[in-house]
């Protein structure tokens, strides 16, 4: 059962949380160390109030709604939960500053920080290896053209590239500040094959490559197609993931900043 909740930033974060208790190994583990029923009330910024249950206690999973009886209740906001996810507030400050309210056995509130971290090292575990070239191609692959025939997202690779070779040395490293991440795309094209492009905007002035290069923070699995529509803004990149367009590993969080570097990177870009 889906536990994404259209107009929800944290929805993607349960979504992750589910996905790292898939084998059975991890759901005895996380139930042995929380023992606990959480039910987190999140509040979006429209003030629509939606309940998930993350169960480390029986059923080792994540699930929609108000499931079962909770061992404690949490009620915060949307931006709070991706805050704490983040690492941006501490579970403890939270609740002292009065951003989280408890119900419940409060002792569990405290285990919160770790059961959202639990889901980063299933995530970076679970991350394929690029699909194209070997790992002692990357150097050269730097000093190459993006440009692969058969792909339209090449096309909006190549605008990138300009974008961050003409773009004045402050503005590049301003991107890379506020970006602070290596993006690593795994795109499909029609004839079915997958091509993996690296955008590292985290070190130096930004670059982009074709093939692996730096240890990806995130890696997005995509459809050539929807790339594109994802670029001219025709498909959000929140409705993309929820709907199953694209697949995200790592740290899932990022891949809520696509749409922002999509557009920050290839303003003048048309595809």
């Amino acid at each position: 059962m889906s536990v994404n909740v259209e107009g929800y930033k944290s929805s993607a974060l349960f979504a992750q949380i589910k996905a790292s208790l898939e084998s059975a190994a991890a759901k005895q583990d996380a139930i042995k160390k929380v023992k606990g029923v959480f039910h987190l009330v999140i509040k979006n910024a429209a003030g629509k109030e939606t309940t998930w249950t993350i169960d480390l206690k029986n059923k080792g999973d994540v699930l929609l709604g108000a499931d079962g009886k909770a061992d404690i209740t949490i009620n915060l906001s949307d931006d709070t939960f991706i805050d704490l996810a983040e690492g941006k507030i501490n579970g403890q400050k939270a609740f002292m500053s009065g951003k989280l309210k408890v119900k419940g056995n409060i002792a569990l509130a405290t285990k919160l920080d770790s059961v959202l971290k639990s889901a980063k090292p299933a995530a970076g575990a679970a991350a394929p290896a690029a699909p194209a070239a070997a790992p002692a191609a990357a150097p050269a692959a730097a000093a190459a053209s993006v440009a692969v025939s058969g792909f339209e997202s090449s096309q909006l690779f190549v605008e990138i590239e300009n974008g961050l070779k003409t773009s004045p040395k402050a503005q590049a490293e301003a991107a890379v500040k506020k970006v602070k991440a290596v993006f690593q795309f795994d795109v499909k094209n029609a004839a079915g094959t997958v091509q993996t492009w690296t955008l590292d905007l985290k070190n130096g002035t930004g670059s982009i490559v074709k093939g692996p290069g730096a240890k990806a923070d995130v890696t997005i699995a995509v459809g050539d197609k929807d790339f594109v529509d994802m670029a001219n803004g025709k498909l959000n990149g929140q409705k993309a993931f929820m709907s199953g367009k694209i697949k995200v590993k790592g740290q899932i969080m990022l891949a809520t900043k696509l749409d922002a570097v999509l557009k920050d990177m290839r303003p003048k870009a048309k595809l």
